[in-house]
Formats: C-alpha cells, structure tokens, sequence
C-alpha cells in the first residue's frame, strides 16, 4: 500500500452510531487486508463513539479510521474540551470502564491540543512476504559442515563460495593452498547458470587428501526476528 488508506465521515449524535461505525469501519479494514486489527478496532472504535455521544458538545461527531505503515489510527471528535480520563471503577459500578479498555487495547491514545479530539492507534504487523534466495554450505566429504550462509542472488552466492573457500583453503596444508587458489577463479560458470535457472548444484573440490563439497539450492525465505543461523534476507550481505 504506497498511500494512506483513510475512511472519513461526520455523523449525528446518535445511539445506534456506535453500531454503524464499528461496522463500517471493519469492512475498511478488511478492504485494506489488515482483518487481524477489526476485533481490537471494533472495541476502541465503541467505546470512543460511545463518549463523544454521551459527553460531545456538538450536534455531530467527526469520525475517521485510517491505515498506513503496519497501524491502525481512530479518531473522534466530538466538540468537547478536554482529555478524557483513564478511572478505576469499582466492581459495583457499571460505567466508567470505557477509556481504561482504550488505554489497555490502544498501542497508544491521546487527544489533540484543544482536547476536542481523541485519537488511538493499534500495531498491526507487515505481512510476512517470502524472499526468493538460495541456502549455501560447504562440507567436508564426511558431512560435517564448514560454512553455510543464506544468499540473495547467484552471483553472490558464487562470490561467497568463493570466499568462503579462500578461508578454507588457508586452513590446510599450504603446499594444496596455489592450487586451490588457481581453482578458485575457474570452474564456476557451470553453477551460476545453474542457480539463475533455479536448479540445485553440487560441486565437489579435491586438493591433496582434502575433499569438500559446495551445494547450493534455491529457497524462499520467511522473514523472521532472531534465530541461528538466521534465516532471512533482510539486506543483502557485503564482503568487499
């Protein structure tokens, strides 16, 4: 969504608006694909609607609901002066509780200078977009992994192989480290093609008594927090 998605509309003040707001303003928001955010809406927009009818001070309210960058923002404005207060009823009274159910729900509340309008938002989470990318490893001929990383594009995954390989190879006997060097800068056209055309490869390296074993498969990706090794793309790896 590249603007603001936003419903607007002035209202008298009437008991059945509460219903007719709620209603109106879950169908916006499952038009705009954020249906997660209508239960905890439907609630805010209630008991802030209920407010502006029992306390407004003008003959209509001013009612908006609006979608933008992962939230959700309900305004209301009822004429009225003034920031509402968060109470503590008593479990024997049976009104009261209408802002500390916002102030509860509401990823955040407030009103605007003249306190004629009162405003609250609720986080709603991006969708999760896979990624298109690819899972590399280098192994050793017993299986036991030396490398692995999750890479944007054939190029870079070629590029890693690469590297990761020049770590690799000064690890072991330096007599086998020219040769492995001299390897490094052909043999890899074949795997490029390979991963652009979206297959897996498979390419072993022998030098001396070492084998080792670079695989390579496109993947999607599910963007997550954390986890190790992690298994997203959210930028892509730089290594000059």
């Amino acid at each position: 969504m590249d603007q603001p998605a936003r419903f607007v509309i002035s209202c008298t003040r009437a008991p059945q608006r509460v219903g007719q707001l709620r209603r109106i303003s879950a169908a916006h928001l499952r038009l705009w694909g954020v249906e997660s955010a209508v239960d905890t809406a439907s609630l805010l927009i209630s008991e802030l609607v209920t407010n502006a009818i029992r306390y407004g001070e003008t003959e209509d309210i001013n009612f908006s609901v609006s979608y933008w960058c992962g939230e959700v923002r309900v305004e209301v404005a009822d004429g009225t002066p003034g920031r509402p207060e968060v109470k503590g009823p008593t479990a024997e009274e049976e009104s009261g509780r209408g802002m500390l159910i916002v102030d509860a729900l509401a990823e955040n509340w407030g009103t605007s200078e003249d306190g004629t309008l009162t405003w609250c938002t609720i986080a709603v989470p991006e969708p999760l977009t896979p990624k298109s990318g690819f899972w590399c490893e280098w192994r050793q001929d017993d299986d036991r992994l030396l490398a692995h990383a999750a890479i944007p594009t054939p190029d870079r995954a070629i590029r890693w192989a690469r590297i990761q390989m020049r770590v690799i190879a000064s690890a072991i006997d330096t007599s086998l480290a020219g040769h492995v060097w001299d390897w490094l800068s052909e043999g890899w056209r074949e795997p490029a093609q390979a991963l652009k055309s979206g297959h897996d490869f498979t390419l072993p390296l022998s030098a001396g008594p070492y084998n080792f074993v670079w695989h390579a498969r496109p993947v999607r990706f599910v963007p997550v927090v954390g986890g190790s090794p992690a298994p997203h793309l959210a930028e892509e790896p730089e290594w000059d």
